[in-house]
């Protein structure tokens, strides 16, 4: 069986095969399905809480490495949504560590409001009209609130008096008025 197709299951499904399968070339062959199929597999181990704390994390940071190579060909939002969603699941588990890019709170902050894609004012603007705004913007609000709801499980987590929280903390107090 030929690894650019979806069929089968992934060769090596624990986090040791999947780490060595994913340091050699043969992934780089593997079609977006068996990327998502990884991520899959990967996010449930993340989630057993039978299995020790270390190996939660080896599982998250699998889910991780998945997420390029199913947004290979469409690279989106949607990847980024993704990736602070484990993030964030990583960091409420286990505790933040700026030494883990996994678990690091403050790049996770900043990568979701790097990637925002309007400013605070701008969104505040538009959330008291979005009824009536059309479709693409409508859509272009609901990624950010989609984007931002990433943080609600490390909100207790950010230190307050930081400025760049303060700004956060604001967006997510506007975000349940976006569509």
């Amino acid at each position: 069986m030929s690894h650019d197709d979806d069929r089968g299951a992934l060769p090596d499904a624990s986090p040791e095969g999947l780490e060595r399968l994913l340091s050699g070339r043969e992934a780089e062959a593997w079609a977006p399905g068996r990327w998502n199929e990884l991520r899959v597999l990967a996010v449930g181990g993340m989630q057993r809480h039978d299995l020790p704390a270390g190996t939660r994390i080896r599982w998250g940071r699998l889910a991780l490495a998945a997420l390029p190579g199913k947004y290979r060909e469409e690279p989106s939002l949607h990847s980024v949504v993704e990736a602070a969603r484990v993030r964030a699941y990583l960091i409420r588990e286990f505790g933040p560590d700026d030494t883990d890019p996994a678990r690091d709170l403050a790049a996770l902050r900043a990568d979701v409001v790097r990637n925002l894609s309007m400013s605070l004012e701008t969104a505040a603007r538009l959330a008291g009209e979005w009824q009536a705004l059309p479709r693409e913007q409508v859509l272009r609000l609901r990624r950010v609130k989609n984007l931002l709801s990433t943080l609600r499980p490390v909100l207790p987590l950010l230190e307050d008096g930081d400025s760049s929280v303060e700004e956060l903390r604001a967006w997510l107090e506007l975000a349940p008025r976006l569509p």
